[in-house]
């Protein structure tokens, strides 16, 4: 069982306000001095802000990062103890406040020039809720730090890996509910999805018409070009990505955004409380031979699937790709490796084939018709026809795959 803490960055000039905030001031005041802080990679000084009889242990610390002559300003609020997400929920209400997506020393290795340390994903664990808390704890870092770039003015990367991050935390939250639901508040990860799924949708008409930009229309332009009866497509998906973008900066900065968050990590410090109490490796296992039966029996008929169906399966693969990512740490060697790269190929090409279908009514939501209509709904039959192709290769390989998890 771990200690529930957080650390929170505070933007310098909120940092009186955050001293006067209610919910900080019912664990105090303190009276302690400052105290100077020096290591290899920081100077800076810190202050106990609550009480010594508070439950929770509170401190503000101040100062720079140092990487040779490089400095970087930091100020953090580290919370320590049951209820550590709790009250920085409560202070994010009127405050812009999130929790830090990475420690001090790994932030001073970055500004070195360094490459933040690989999580070891779930290596080592052994229970399923604190290997929940961990997924959670990657997912939200995650996005956190992509939120802030799903923005029209910025590459698309922002809003695919929002998106990716949010999957996986619901994905996860899926797999995990049998085995940590009665450690928990009745309704509680429900209600964590329901935000999440709401963060998906909004997110959702950016990321098609990205991929439709970033894809079918740029061959379309490569195959005709010139045509000018094409511009009136280019320019109306382009508006209407703009349209998509305008609300997500405010939404992704929000009060309820926040909550989300901090709803997130309220689960995370739950999740760590609980004892060790099962096999994680057992639990492991039977999602992953439950997935892929299930993605097999799908995919018995591939080659004769509508498109309907072929887009359930490659949900059905996503799924099992998902757990899959998570789990193979817990299978160290080549086997694991392996599978999940061949299910990674599976999943794509599936992909390729729904972003195909996605396109078709992208295009007709936007009102185009005629000739432009017609050659754009015939290129995206195409790119669906030749991605069935290359599903059926990968479908080949995966099915050879061995499958570690009772192979070893």
């Amino acid at each position: 069982m771990e200690i529930s803490a957080v650390d929170i960055e505070i933007p310098t000039p909120l940092i009186d306000r955050l001293l006067r905030h209610p919910a900080l001031r019912g664990h105090g005041p303190s009276r302690a001095k400052w105290q100077l802080l020096e290591s290899d990679h920081l100077v800076g000084r810190q202050r106990r802000l609550s009480a010594p009889e508070a439950a929770l242990s509170i401190t503000l610390i101040q100062g720079s990062l140092q990487a040779g002559p490089l400095e970087q300003g930091f100020a953090r609020l580290m919370i320590e103890g049951p209820g550590a997400a709790a009250l920085g929920g409560a202070l994010a209400t009127s405050l812009p406040l999130l929790p830090a997506t990475t420690s001090l020393e790994d932030a001073a290795l970055v500004l070195a020039g360094g490459r933040k340390p690989a999580s070891p994903g779930l290596a080592g664990q052994a229970s399923t809720p604190p290997a929940l808390a961990l997924a959670l704890r990657e997912g939200l870092a995650g996005l956190m730090r992509h939120a802030p770039q799903c923005r029209a003015d910025a590459p698309p990367l922002g809003v695919h890996q929002s998106r990716v991050a949010i999957r996986r935390m619901r994905s996860v939250l899926k797999m995990f509910y049998p085995a940590v639901m009665a450690h928990l508040p009745p309704g509680a990860l429900g209600a964590f999805d329901a935000r999440l799924k709401a963060l998906a949708t909004a997110l959702g008409p950016a990321r098609d018409l990205d991929v439709f930009l970033g894809g079918m229309a740029l061959r379309l332009q490569a195959a005709l070009p010139d045509d000018k009866r094409l511009r009136p497509l280019i320019a109306a998906a382009r508006r209407a990505r703009l349209d998509a973008y305008k609300p997500l900066p405010a939404l992704l900065t929000g009060t309820e955004f926040r909550a989300t968050i901090w709803m997130g990590f309220g689960l995370i410090e739950a999740l760590e409380a609980v004892p060790p109490q099962d096999d994680l490796m057992g639990f492991a296992a039977h999602v992953l031979a439950r997935r892929h039966r299930r993605l097999k029996r799908a995919g018995a008929m591939i080659e004769l699937l509508p498109p309907a169906e072929l887009h359930a399966l490659r949900l059905d693969a996503k799924r099992l790709r998902y757990a899959a990512e998570l789990l193979v740490p817990l299978w160290p060697g080549h086997h694991a490796r392996r599978y999940l790269k061949r299910l990674m190929a599976l999943q794509e090409a599936l992909g390729l084939a729904n972003d195909a279908e996605v396109a078709r009514e992208l295009v007709r939501g936007l009102r185009i018709t005629g000739w432009t209509l017609g050659v754009a709904e015939g290129f995206a039959l195409a790119g669906a026809a030749g991605s069935r192709d290359m599903a059926l290769e990968a479908w080949a390989g995966w099915q050879a795959a061995k499958r570690f998890w009772q192979d070893g």
